[in-house]
């Protein structure tokens, strides 16, 4: 599990898949509550039904949800580009994920966490071939990886075409390709739910601006395209958070890494070397406007701890905390002049940088305002 907030999970669709059945007894033990919500839930859909049909919405006559010919289209243009990974492992034994040709030259784009410790890696095509990879480029803290196959045997499918993932916008139509479970080249519908979504990676560093979807995504879908209407890729999936319930199906929603992070980091991905990230060396937590104004500080990203070994401990960064009413530690408000209200932002900005940068950070501290200047290392394993 990559991480756990409360009821809710975050992780991988490849942890998902690897997660324990409950046990017999647990199963059992919510049997009886599981089944009266299940017929709640039943008679709800029953009655929205009928109401449809008393207001003259009978199924028969419905508008299709999406454009069916539009999808079948795009399928058939875009399948041929996603292919199936087989993977196997140093420790974990097989595993399994999606892909897809990003170029001409025989690249292969998927998630980091599809093939990282991986002995060996295939594909397989959309005409049943099966093609031997080597891992090229990976960046952890992106959850993304480049893989290399023979370009001759590639040379007459068409690649994916990057889209320009900041012009996306919720509502607007997501398409997934993939094989889920293994079933090889599936699609499935829905739309983009939002935008500028931070789950982390496994590295435990947010992902800024991530795509967030309603299209279904599930175990082996890992590392396919997230397309729009016109075939192009938003997003790579990356991983799901699902909310249990016991005696009714699981309800998830995905999310993808946008398609400009990808661009940007293509052209160190095609170098067979990792990318790392730059690290300042913080954790944040949140202050409401309210206590703000009771405390007098400016917004920004509170300090709420300071990593051993990182730049911020180096510099003297300390955590904030409120004593009797009164604001002690810090409060980071810009980097480079920048204005940053999150983590995320701070990331975002980071990610434009290179290990070794030396940043500016302004700080309120104990009722004033500091300049300090910050070498970024880079991101740690752990």
């Amino acid at each position: 599990m990559a991480s756990i907030t409360h009821d809710e999970d975050v992780h991988t669709m490849e942890q998902a898949r690897q997660e324990p059945a409950p046990q017999a007894v647990t199963r059992r033990s919510g049997l009886t509550r599981g089944f009266a919500v299940g017929l709640l839930a039943l008679g709800a859909l029953i009655g929205f039904s009928v109401g449809l049909f008393a207001a003259g919405g009978g199924f028969a006559g419905s508008d299709a949800l999406f454009d069916e010919e539009m999808v079948t289209d795009l399928y058939e243009r875009a399948s041929p580009a996603v292919v199936e990974l087989e993977v196997t492992l140093t420790a974990a034994g097989p595993g399994s994920g999606s892909g897809f040709l990003v170029d001409s030259d025989g690249h292969v784009v998927t998630n980091d966490h599809v093939v990282a410790n991986a002995q060996s890696i295939n594909i397989r095509l959309h005409d049943g071939r099966v093609l031997e990879a080597q891992m090229l480029g990976n960046s952890p803290a992106d959850d993304l990886a480049v893989l290399q196959v023979d370009p001759a045997e590639v040379s007459e499918i068409e690649p994916l075409p990057l889209a320009d993932s900041s012009e996306v916008v919720p509502g607007q139509m997501a398409v997934a390709i993939g094989s889920p479970f293994g079933n090889f080249n599936s699609v499935t519908v829905g739309v983009v739910s939002g935008r500028g979504r931070a789950p982390v990676s496994a590295l435990s560093r947010p992902i800024p601006d991530m795509i967030q979807t309603d299209a279904p995504l599930n175990s082996g879908n890992s590392g396919g395209p997230l397309l729009n209407s016109g075939g192009e890729v938003i997003g790579v999936n990356s991983s799901i958070r699902t909310l249990p319930f016991q005696g009714l199906d699981e309800f998830r929603i995905g999310f993808a890494v946008p398609s400009n992070t990808l661009q940007n980091l293509l052209p160190q991905l095609l170098v067979s070397a990792e990318v790392r990230r730059p690290w300042l060396g913080i954790s944040s937590r949140p202050i409401s406007a309210e206590v703000r104004d009771d405390l007098g500080i400016p917004a920004g990203v509170a300090v709420a701890s300071v990593s051993d070994g990182s730049p911020a401990q180096s510099i003297g960064l300390e955590p904030f905390r409120a004593v009797l009413g009164t604001a002690r530690g810090d409060v980071i408000t810009a980097v480079d002049g920048r204005p940053v209200s999150s983590v995320d932002e701070m990331v975002s900005y980071f990610n434009t940088l290179l290990p070794g940068h030396t940043v500016t950070l302004t700080v309120h501290r104990d009722a004033g305002t500091l300049e300090i200047e910050a070498t970024l290392a880079p991101w740690p394993d752990t």
